[in-house]
């Protein structure tokens, strides 16, 4: 199937819980208020954390499923090891989380009369992470199977679900507890619905392990592991400084456009999601290269547009959205974000280049090196400017992030 074609069905995959996310976001901020909605926020910047605890799994059953697609047994082989390591490693996440929930919750500053709300809802987060994580590795699957048709349908529902069930079970009783049990819910129906989609391979295979192919996926994985421990902290570490900094309802400021720009990094990522199995598979260096620049052509005809009118309808699209206060105070932090996204998406290209190459090494050590000056420079900015020096300083990593997987990518290309 075409790049064209696999990434149409990806973007279909994500158009549909973003209409459903944004209104369901917006009535939750609303309903919550800046410092609930904020902690909202960083309860699912935790669920995406978790994926630390995947040890690489997801992103090497991708590539080893892509390179086995005509071998039954090796297929049967790398599922069953693979469903067998990632709950182990979900129980250890949910266990982890639940041990520090005191300790999370006096780092980010809650005011005392959310306290016990907070406390409860990190209590039932916890259910999520090896839901989450097994969900992955089904989905992995089909991804390496490139069934971006079933994949599609599955993300349609499950995410649109995600998205919505919070906001339901929040028209119920207004608390962040009620909000992360209707995020469980969606998590649940997420993976049932992903278990349906791969249940021929799941049932064939079973959970079991296999010493050789875990090796395998880990040596590949491990290294995107770093990634997986280093990219979060760069993706989702900004509204946790802010808070410990500056309280948590400054990070709702913040993250009402961050949100905003979360939803619109999906057209990348549904390009770099149909691009990996792609190079992965590629037999030429030509076939590779012409996968790539399709890339950069489809991505800007998207995203330049997308940011331009981002840029000049900032306010408007605030104030419809999340109402006058968070207009007011979040304009200038999504025009800012919006240029950060725009080196972001072009960044996916050359990232999934690399990894499809099997070089996770590369990804793993340039967040390594990034790691410490963007911390460094996210404190000095928050200090200096306050909540948009959180924005200022995202788009500086990610513009620099670009530049350095574009010049790694290059230096590939001479070796693959």
């Amino acid at each position: 199937m075409s790049l064209l074609k696999n990434s149409i069905w990806n973007f279909g995959g994500y158009i549909i819980p973003t209409i459903v996310a944004l209104p369901a976001l917006g009535y939750i901020a609303r309903e919550l208020g800046a410092e609930r909605f904020g902690l909202f926020a960083l309860c699912t910047a935790i669920v995406g954390y978790a994926s630390i605890f995947d040890a690489g799994l997801t992103r090497a059953v991708i590539r080893e499923i892509a390179f086995n697609r005509t071998n039954k047994s090796e297929l049967n082989k790398i599922i069953a090891t693979s469903n067998f390591a990632i709950i182990i490693l979900g129980l250890v996440g949910a266990a982890l989380l639940f041990m520090n929930i005191d300790n999370l919750v006096s780092l980010l500053k809650v005011s005392p009369r959310y306290k016990d709300d907070v406390v409860s809802s990190f209590k039932i987060l916890t259910i999520t992470i090896p839901l989450f994580l097994l969900n992955q590795i089904f989905v992995s699957y089909l991804e390496g199977m490139e069934d971006f048709f079933n994949i599609n349908i599955q993300r349609c529902i499950s995410s649109s679900l995600v998205a919505g069930l919070p906001a339901f079970f929040i028209i119920l009783h207004p608390t962040l507890t009620c909000a992360m049990i209707g995020l469980v819910c969606g998590r649940m129906v997420s993976l049932i619905i992903s278990y349906y989609c791969a249940k021929e391979i799941v049932l064939t295979a079973g959970i079991r392990f296999h010493k050789q192919v875990l090796f395998r996926l880990l040596k590949f994985g491990g290294w995107i592991t770093v990634s997986n421990i280093i990219s979060p902290v760069m993706s989702y570490f900004d509204r946790f400084i802010l808070s410990n900094l500056l309280g948590a309802k400054s990070v709702g400021f913040y993250i009402a456009p961050s949100e905003f720009i979360n939803r619109l990094i999906n057209i990348p990522w549904a390009l770099a999601r149909a691009l990996f199995p792609k190079l992965s598979a590629a037999k030429t260096l030509s076939e590779r290269k012409k996968n790539e620049t399709i890339a950069y052509i489809m991505l800007s005809m998207v995203c330049i547009p997308a940011v331009i009118i981002g840029v000049g309808l900032s306010y408007t699209i605030l104030n419809i959205w999340l109402g006058k206060e968070y207009a007011e105070n979040s304009t200038y932090i999504l025009q800012v974000l919006l240029i950060g996204f725009l080196f972001n998406s072009y960044a996916q290209i050359p990232f999934a280049t690399i990894q499809a190459a099997g070089k996770a090494k590369i990804t793993a050590l340039i967040h390594c090196i990034e790691i410490i000056p963007y911390l460094v420079g996210l404190y000095f900015f928050i200090i200096h400017f306050g909540v948009i020096g959180a924005a200022y300083a995202w788009t500086i990593r990610v513009s620099l992030d670009f530049v350095i997987l574009l010049v790694a990518s290059r230096g590939i290309y001479k070796s693959w």
